[in-house]
């Protein structure tokens, strides 16, 4: 999928994350949605590997590595919730380490509706898992844009009722 779709799919993950546990949606949806871009920090021409100096991806396997995988999407919302601890130095609140985790495990879903699939078990299995089988669809694509408008869709209706 393509960077706008994972940060409207991810800030979609927010809001959800947030009105579950009561936390500010506007927050949620944020911190979320830049989070569905992390996992693309594997790839030199994504939002966040831009960022990056070039020997950064040089050190990497490649886009759709174990950046694509639930350790990372974990290891991540771990990272956030320890540093933003030890900034704050009193333990945080949850809303920041369930953000981010729905964020980039929002990224990390959707890349396995495509047809390049995920390795979503990294490191204990490197195989990439593509979701739908012979349903899944390329980058770019209606069928990206038509899950966008259902995730969103759900969420808002879920969110209002």
């Amino acid at each position: 999928m393509m960077k706008r779709s994972h940060a409207v799919i991810g800030a979609a993950a927010g809001v959800a994350v947030a009105h579950a546990t009561g936390a500010s949606m506007v927050a949620g949806g944020i911190v979320a949605g830049l989070a569905g871009l992390l996992p693309d920090i594997d790839h030199p021409h994504a939002a966040v590997g831009r960022m990056l100096p070039r020997w950064w991806h040089r050190l990497t396997p490649g886009h759709r590595g174990p950046t694509h995988s639930l350790v990372w999407c974990l290891a991540v919302a771990v990272l956030a919730y320890v540093g933003n601890t030890a900034l704050n130095g009193e333990p945080a609140g949850p809303l920041l380490a369930l953000a981010v985790l729905a964020g980039s495990l929002s990224h990390v879903l959707a890349d396995g509706l495509t047809v390049a699939g995920v390795p979503l078990w990294w490191p204990f299995r490197r195989r990439r898992a593509v979701f739908l089988g012979v349903l899944a669809f390329r980058t770019r694509s209606w069928p990206e844009a038509l899950v966008v408008l259902g995730v969103v869709a759900g969420v808002g209706w879920w969110v209002t009722v």
